[in-house]
């Protein structure tokens, strides 16, 4: 019995330990634009990837656009990436997999949320587009990504 308490200790101190070191953080491995501006190249259109919740806080979720990483999100972060117009699917990976097509317009600037969902081990994702309204309102409240141009996590 006393052996089991200790086992039970252990686990929950090892866990702690865990979630306070592996606290996840938002980086982006592409430049970061001008965030004093609506687009910073008129060419090409801006796109901000949120995730608003708390939850989660040691999970990172990794982001690419047709195939090209972006970075990584934490809790209460952003990226934000501008791209040449065209047909693009923009893809968050965890435990799941959520991709949504987007049509990028030149000048356009498009918002999407990152939801956590419950995984089997660790949390799974979904995106899903906001109007602009709800994106500028979302995104007063988190901080925007670290960048780290050599992509390396």
């Amino acid at each position: 019995m006393r052996a089991m308490r200790t086992a039970i200790h252990v686990f929950v101190l090892s866990a702690a330990v865990l979630l306070l070191v592996g606290c996840a953080s938002t980086r982006q491995f592409v430049p970061m634009p001008d965030q004093s501006k609506r687009i910073e190249d008129p060419s090409k259109g801006r796109i901000y990837l949120m995730r608003p919740a708390t939850i989660g806080f040691a999970v990172s979720m990794n982001v690419t656009d047709e195939g090209k990483i972006i970075g990584c999100t934490g809790p209460r972060g952003y990226l934000c990436w501008e791209r040449p117009p065209g047909e693009t699917r923009i893809t968050s990976a965890t435990e799941s997999v959520s991709t949504v097509p987007l049509t990028v317009q030149a000048g356009g600037a498009y918002y999407i949320f990152q939801h956590l969902r419950m995984g089997l081990m660790i949390a799974g994702n979904q995106l899903e587009f906001v109007d602009e309204e709800e994106g500028q309102r979302v995104l007063k409240r988190c901080k925007p990504a670290k960048v780290n141009l050599q992509g390396k996590p």
